[in-house]
């Protein structure tokens, strides 16, 4: 299949179909909430404070910091052996095997006493090498499980880091900006994430504005601020996977693709297409500064192809022919 046509596949089929049902859901409720004019409605004020939380979850979550983590080097480490030695038995049977009782030793009997005293010596210096080993052994078996781990991950092993991203990755908080995520590798040493982007019915249709005595005015928010809102959060999701994933893999770059819905002119329906493709470089990450700026600036100072107005929203983009996943 064509990586630049948009995909027909049953499940993306059934999956537009239900999404259909939800624009036409999503506009009648709006028109029913708003009517014909523009005035708005009133609501309570921590219904406002939601809808800013939610704004901000969706165009804030790349203000992360870029900390990447090497394990590079713990790849390169050697594995650690242990061997089990008996040190300390050897020198408790040596004192055992030496001891020549004295005369008064012998006279008064002492020298059995001091004889169990050395042979239990032998004994709890067995107990004590096992318990070395076993210390050590654990020790190496941690040390050895990270260079284990390490080396998948220089694979770019997928089952790895699907298991292992919650944990070493903060890519959980921000899961709500996309609708799906996975990853994908494509050819040996490419890592790509691969993203489903948030439809503009999935996003929040109104604006607040505060009013006295802990209320709100909500208005319809209009399509080109929509449009922004979808550009900023296609751009904020984008970075911020871009971020995590290359911090986390032992890798100079990563490459993020966003898909998205976009209607065709001709038919009225919802295809779907690439609208987002950035390639991320260590290089790049360690100087940008991931804070209050712009996302859709961001990306794109940072080489994204996209191709977005304020008046259409997203429209398609190629890919290159070179191998690209599709979502």
């Amino acid at each position: 299949m064509d990586q630049n046509c948009p995909d027909h596949s049953i499940d993306l089929t059934m999956d537009r179909i239900e999404r259909e049902a939800k624009r036409a859901a999503e506009a009648k409720a709006l028109e029913a909430r708003f009517g014909q004019g523009a005035e708005g409605r009133v609501g309570p004020a921590a219904e406002a404070e939601a809808l800013a939380r939610r704004i901000a979850e969706l165009t804030q979550c790349h203000r992360v910091a870029y900390r990447p983590t090497d394990w590079a080097s713990v790849a390169l480490k050697p594995r650690i052996q242990v061997i089990r030695t008996n040190d300390r038995e050897a020198e408790a049977r040596r004192a055992l095997n030496s001891f020549r009782p004295t005369f008064f030793q012998r006279l008064f009997g002492l020298d059995r006493d001091k004889r169990r005293a050395l042979a239990a010596g032998v004994a709890e210096a067995v107990v004590a090498d096992e318990k070395a080993y076993r210390t050590a052994w654990k020790a190496a078996q941690g040390e050895n499980n990270q260079i284990d781990f390490a080396c998948k991950l220089a694979e770019l092993d997928l089952r790895t880091i699907n298991d292992a991203v919650a944990e070493h990755t903060e890519i959980a908080a921000a899961a709500g900006a996309v609708r799906r995520y996975r990853f994908a590798v494509p050819t040996k040493g490419r890592f790509q994430i691969l993203l489903e982007a948030h439809d503009l019915v999935d996003l929040p249709s109104e604006e607040a504005e505060r009013q006295p005595n802990g209320r709100a005015l909500f208005k319809p928010m209009p399509q080109g601020r929509r449009h922004q809102l979808h550009g900023a959060n296609v751009c904020a999701s984008a970075l911020r996977f871009a971020v995590e994933m290359l911090g986390f893999l032992p890798l100079d770059q990563v490459e993020v693709i966003v898909h998205g819905d976009l209607r065709d002119p001709g038919t009225g329906l919802f295809e779907r297409h690439p609208i987002l493709h950035l390639t991320l470089t260590h290089q790049q990450a360690a100087v940008t500064p991931f804070g209050p700026v712009d996302p859709m600036t961001l990306a794109a100072k940072l080489g994204a192809r996209i191709n977005w107005t304020i008046q259409q929203g997203f429209g398609p983009i190629p890919l290159p022919e070179d191998g690209l996943e599709l979502a």
